[in-house]
């Protein structure tokens, strides 16, 4: 009996480890079909592998594989944790549940964005946080520990210094766009089987934009070609090719980024929308975006003006892309980028040339003098001067006295290490100048400077251009005839100095095209002449246009329809972000991300 009952509990025993073995088996079997898991572990995306889940599908039998993984874009910044912002309330961090709804973490450097959205800082000491894109970890884990990076040196370029350490109210921050991340959750059962490791998500808009802000410059733009690379400031994106363009992103050198404020630009959308070789126009005076990234669009532009200047552009622009004239466009139209209280002053160059005479000390030091001479003229000859020619000379005399060299040449510029005292003085004068504008433009300006006549700003911008951009054959005549004037003790060749000359010399002939256009007051168009002049001197001394392969991206990237605040035009070509070692196609059917405009419901202009 006893034998009977050893023999019955050592076949149970056999039974049941035969179960449990077998229920093993059926359970890792199950658990196997929840095909991509492994891949979305945290070694190889980081804190992003919590939002990973399985959810088993009673129709098959088995489990699916839903991961989480961010989609980059720019938006607004309002400088508050986001756990105040709208449609929270006191979520912090990143959850499941946070990924279905339409939020937006703003990747801004501070310790509570950090930790919520899965960074690591940069490490700060050498040979520590380089990522050479060829790991295990997904490229996009690091891109956002650099956008946060960069997010941190933009906030300690705009925050006053009273308020480092006290609150930030939104309206600090008013104009300014930062990368931020929303959330995408994704089935592994779409996802194409080249893909090893789980995708995030952009725009190449936005890589563009990115990748600027993050000091780098392109070297190779072919996206109709899937052929990108960029690099700078110890970065480097480079793509793969396939059906779609696909980047990695790696960083070479830590430190390279590290404290360093000269690779930030301006973090505006108009700012931005400069590297495409778009001008914004001011709207307080009604301007629209202009065209100008390569020479050709800057001499349609003149050619819609007026067609023997436009002729005239053509011939001087065949050489090197020289411009003339049509270029001082830039600080006649472009509203100040500038933002108070910060001192990114960087933006990129919105044409393949972007001096001229309102750039150069040469233009600024003959106007001032030219000026000057004139107004003394006057009062000796008991000739009037209008109250606004005056204010224009108090403001060119009280600069040079203030700040000298500073002032007058642009050259001599720090960066984004200018003084605030001096952009912040320099940008309520610039203020000054568009009120002016402003004021002369509204019905009560016009009757009392002008009586019933209408003025446009515009008229006064494309009446100089016309006369501005032949100003060195005009100079170079002038000179052949031995008259060149004073130059003012500039050692500089004689024709800039005496082009300057010429653009004085020709503010009769703006009169008379003005009256051309519907507007006869020489007086007022003198005065208005002299504030747009003044308008551009301001402008160019509070920005630093810096170069960044603006005909690339431009002319690639920019859609030639009409656009809106409210539809975009999306063209038919996607963007994905990958895992570093995936060189195979991507299905073009899978995360599909498109070219976008940068948003200005504005419609690019004719002249």
């Amino acid at each position: 009996m006893a034998d009977e009952s050893k023999f019955a509990l050592a076949a149970l025993v056999v039974a049941l480890v035969a179960l449990i073995t077998t229920i093993s088996q059926v359970l890792s079997q199950l658990f196997q079909t929840a095909d991509g898991y492994r891949r979305c572990q945290s070694a190889i995306i980081g804190g992003w592998s919590k939002l990973t889940t399985r959810r088993f599908r009673w129709a098959d039998l088995r489990f699916e594989t839903i991961y989480t993984t961010p989609r980059f874009a720019l938006a607004p910044y309002t400088g508050q944790p986001i756990r105040h912002q709208k449609g929270l309330t006191g979520r912090s961090g990143i959850s499941a549940s946070a990924s279905r709804e339409t939020i937006y973490y703003p990747l801004d450097g501070t310790p509570d964005m950090i930790k919520d959205t899965f960074a690591t800082p940069l490490q700060e000491e050498p040979g520590k946080g380089v990522f050479d894109g060829l790991s295990e970890m997904a490229s996009w884990v690091r891109f956002i520990d650099a956008l946060h990076s960069i997010g941190a040196d933009t906030r300690r370029c705009m925050i006053p210094a009273r308020k480092r350490s006290g609150f930030i109210s939104m309206e600090d921050w008013a104009g300014y766009t930062i990368p931020h991340i929303t959330l995408q959750q994704h089935s592994w059962d779409f996802v194409p089987p080249d893909v090893i490791r789980p995708l995030a998500v952009m725009t190449l808009h936005d890589v563009a934009l990115f990748s600027r802000r993050l000091g780098m410059s392109w070297k190779v733009f072919e996206a109709s070609q899937g052929a990108l690379r960029a690099e700078g400031n110890g970065h480097m994106l480079d793509s793969t090719t396939g059906h779609d363009p696909v980047v990695r992103f790696s960083i070479r050198d830590p430190l390279a980024s590290t404290d360093n404020m000269e690779h930030l630009y301006i973090p505006t959308e108009p700012a931005d929308k400069m590297g495409f070789g778009i001008l914004p126009g001011e709207p307080k005076l009604h301007l629209p975006d202009y065209v100008i990234g390569e020479p050709e669009d800057c001499v349609a532009r003149t050619l819609e003006i007026d067609r023997q200047a436009g002729d005239t552009l053509k011939e001087i622009a065949e050489g090197d892309g020289w411009t003339p004239g049509l270029s001082d466009i830039i600080g006649f139209a472009a509203p100040m980028l500038r933002l108070r209280r910060s001192t990114i002053i960087k933006v990129p160059k919105p044409a393949r040339y972007e001096g001229g005479l309102t750039l150069q000390e040469e233009g600024i030091v003959v106007f001032h003098n030219r000026l000057r001479d004139l107004v003394n003229v006057r009062n000796e000859n008991g000739e009037n001067v209008t109250h606004q020619t005056r204010w224009v000379l108090q403001q060119l005399e009280e600069l040079s006295i203030l700040y000298g060299k500073q002032w007058e040449d642009q050259s001599a510029t720090k960066g984004n290490r200018t003084t605030l005292t001096f952009l912040d003085d320099l940008h309520a004068r610039h203020d000054a100048t568009t009120q002016y504008f402003v004021n002369l433009q509204s019905p009560s300006g016009l009757r009392e400077k002008a009586g019933h006549q209408t003025f446009r700003y515009t008229d006064l911008m494309y009446s100089h251009i016309i006369h501005a951009v032949d100003y060195i054959y005009k100079a170079n005549e002038i000179l052949g005839a031995g008259e060149g004037r004073n130059h003012y003790g500039m050692k500089v060749q004689a024709w800039i100095t005496e082009g300057a000359h010429v653009y004085f010399d020709q503010i009769p002939q703006v009169a008379e095209s003005m009256k051309q256009k519907g507007f006869d007051n020489p007086p007022v168009v003198e005065e208005a002449w002299f504030t747009m002049m003044l308008r551009a001197f301001l402008w160019h001394r509070t920005h630093l246009m810096v170069d960044g392969n603006r005909s690339l991206v431009g002319h690639t990237l920019v859609p030639h329809g009409q656009t809106s605040s409210s539809s975009r035009p999306m063209l038919p070509i996607r963007m994905l972000w990958l895992s570093p070692t995936s060189l195979l196609p991507i299905c073009s059917l899978f995360f599909q991300i498109s070219y976008t405009y940068l948003g200005s419901h504005r419609q690019r202009h004719k002249f």
